[in-house]
């Protein structure tokens, strides 16, 4: 009896994580890693939302004006009360590239949507991103090129996340194996927005497209990428979604909570308490079955360029994923989901803003 207690849930563990590494090997061969490329260039307006980012607004501001093609830079200041405003302050002086928009929105999708409202874009093409990404100076240009190859109206891309803390390390991956194993990336690349996948860090999207979907300001979700994609993909418009870790780096958060939060929101507004509880399930499925977890998470390093001591503990990061799924589920019923400060509520964003 007590055998079968232990090798019942060790096989269903094990078919899951084989099932979910079937997938993720399919989803690979329609999700490149983009290099960077000497493109033609083409105008990019860029648009980022800042809250407290005093020390990530400068070196994001340089990354960004050396990028090649980008005619405006337009940052939200969304109540910032550290010294934020006065880095833009210094660099907009320097550049006129660079134009601030004072946006009290509480929250990222209402401050981009603030942005774009006050500064339209004059470009074709409009790239949406965080003050934690660094951006290669090809990006812009090599983003447009692939959209373009796809025949997309929009391109987004995830990004090679920077894990300055063993948290970091554990949770940060968890997103995109969440993406290669259960979204269908085939029916990803067609217009259903049943299958609409989104990165905030990262979304480049044509004007036109941008305007006739509604764009940030026609959005009700917290996790307003994934709002964004889907709203493209109901107006008839195909989003092209790639790995980005050749073009461009994001921060990851430095203690366990914050990493747990930033999880666990996008899966709380994204599928509900019952949703996290499920997510929770898996991973702990996952982390009965490391040898098929470990060659999933090895496809997603060399795909995402992740350290390999996050494959190692790819376990670990299971166990710490599913925890940080119950604490979502937890805090999201008793409205107290936390964000920078503030309690997130269905009008707000996922991002960092």
């Amino acid at each position: 009896m007590l055998g079968s207690t232990i090798v019942w849930p060790w096989l269903l563990a094990n078919a899951v994580a084989c099932a979910g590494l079937i997938v993720e090997i399919a989803n690979l061969g329609v999700f490149p890693r983009l290099r960077p490329i000497a493109a033609e260039e083409e105008a990019v307006d860029l648009y980022v939302a800042m809250r407290d980012e005093a020390d990530n607004a400068s070196a994001f501001l340089d990354a960004a004006l050396a990028m090649r093609g980008v005619a405006r830079i337009v940052v939200a200041d969304d109540a910032s009360t550290d010294g934020t405003a006065a880095i833009l302050a210094r660099y907009a002086a320097r550049d006129a590239r660079l134009r601030i928009v004072a946006a009290a929105a509480h929250g990222k999708r209402a401050a981009l949507a603030a942005a774009v409202a006050a500064v339209p874009p004059r470009s074709r093409w409009m790239l949406f991103t965080d003050a934690d990404v660094r951006l290669s100076a090809d990006a812009a240009a090599t983003l447009v090129a692939y959209a373009r190859s796809e025949a997309a109206a929009a391109a987004t891309a995830w990004l090679r996340v920077e894990t300055p803390s063993f948290a970091s390390l554990l949770l940060a991956p968890i997103v995109t194996l969440f993406l290669l194993q259960v979204l269908p990336m085939r029916a990803a690349r067609g217009t259903d927005p049943r299958y609409a996948a989104g990165n905030g860090q990262c979304f480049l999207v044509r004007a036109d497209a941008y305007a006739a979907c509604g764009g940030h300001a026609g959005l009700a979700s917290v996790v307003e990428d994934v709002a964004l994609a889907r709203a493209l993909k109901r107006a008839g418009y195909r989003v092209a979604l790639a790995s980005g870790a050749d073009l461009a780096s994001v921060r990851g958060y430095a203690s366990f909570l914050d990493n747990a939060r930033g999880l666990g929101r996008s899966l709380y507004y994204g599928a509900g308490a019952v949703g996290c509880v499920l997510f929770a399930l898996w991973q702990l499925l996952l982390a009965l079955a490391p040898l098929p977890l470990w060659a999933a998470r090895a496809l997603t390093a060399r795909r995402l360029r992740e350290k390999s001591l996050s494959v190692v503990l790819a376990p670990v990061g299971a166990l710490a994923a599913s925890a940080a799924a119950i604490l979502a589920a937890w805090e999201g019923m008793r409205g107290a989901v936390r964000w920078r400060g503030r309690t997130v509520s269905v009008g707000e964003s996922s991002g960092r803003s």
